[in-house]
């Protein structure tokens, strides 16, 4: 099997998922149809789509098929933070890349979100406060919900720095020992309001008001060099 041959194929499966604007979640056609289509053995068809799985493009799944990944495309760790260590400061140092991006993008959502985005939004902003209520981890749904506001501004570019900068934040719920809960229930639902109502200010002022909250809480409960 040659490595051309494999790329060639690669090639051809992502033009099958921007031509066909295949969504993350959405399930590819059999090995056995796609070896059809592109006209070359199953083997073939397995190493490109185990390419594309380890580059977080589709995800496998044994007995299922194969689907477009939710990471699209993003590594587990795109900004090397890993190698940073689990210590406060990091976490500081993102809560401050986060303050600089999250609150305008927000207000861009606002202005730009469709009703498909402001009803994932509020599903998610639901999601955090059940889990939450039930004293469950919510990190992902967290994640999840401001990954949603940055697809909800239409830009494409700003979706993908919302989705490394949360891809690379670490479970840091456990630092604010959940004292930020209640806050976490009412910013959330003050954003997705904002956001649902087209109130840019207010989307803003929301996200400024709970993303600096988890950064007093640091400032207040760990010595910091700011």
């Amino acid at each position: 099997m040659g490595t051309l041959l494999v790329n060639t194929i690669i090639n051809n499966i992502l033009d099958l998922l921007k031509n066909n604007n295949m969504q993350p979640g959405d399930k590819l056609p059999t090995v056995d149809n796609l070896a059809v289509k592109f006209k070359v053995g199953h083997s073939t068809v397995r190493e490109a789509l185990k390419a594309l799985s380890a580059q977080n493009i589709l995800a496998i799944r044994q007995g299922s098929g194969t689907f477009v990944s939710q990471k699209n495309g993003i590594s587990n760790d795109p900004l090397g933070i890993g190698m940073m260590g689990e210590d406060v400061s990091t976490i500081f140092d993102m809560l401050t890349v986060r303050l600089i991006f999250e609150p305008e993008i927000a207000a861009i959502a606002a202005q730009k979100a469709t009703l498909k985005n402001i009803r994932q939004i509020n599903e998610l902003c639901l999601m955090v406060e059940e889990l939450i209520k039930a004293e469950k981890n919510y990190d992902d749904e967290d994640n999840l919900f401001h990954s949603a506001i940055g697809n909800a501004s239409g830009n494409k570019i700003i979706y993908k720095i919302t989705q490394i900068i949360h891809t690379s934040i670490k479970k840091n719920i456990f630092i604010t020992d959940n004292s930020l809960c209640e806050e976490t229930m009412l910013t959330h639902r003050q954003i997705a309001r904002a956001i649902a109502n087209g109130d840019s200010a207010g989307a803003k002022n929301g996200m400024i008001i709970h993303l600096n909250a988890q950064r007093e809480f640091l400032l207040k409960n760990y010595d910091l060099q700011t």
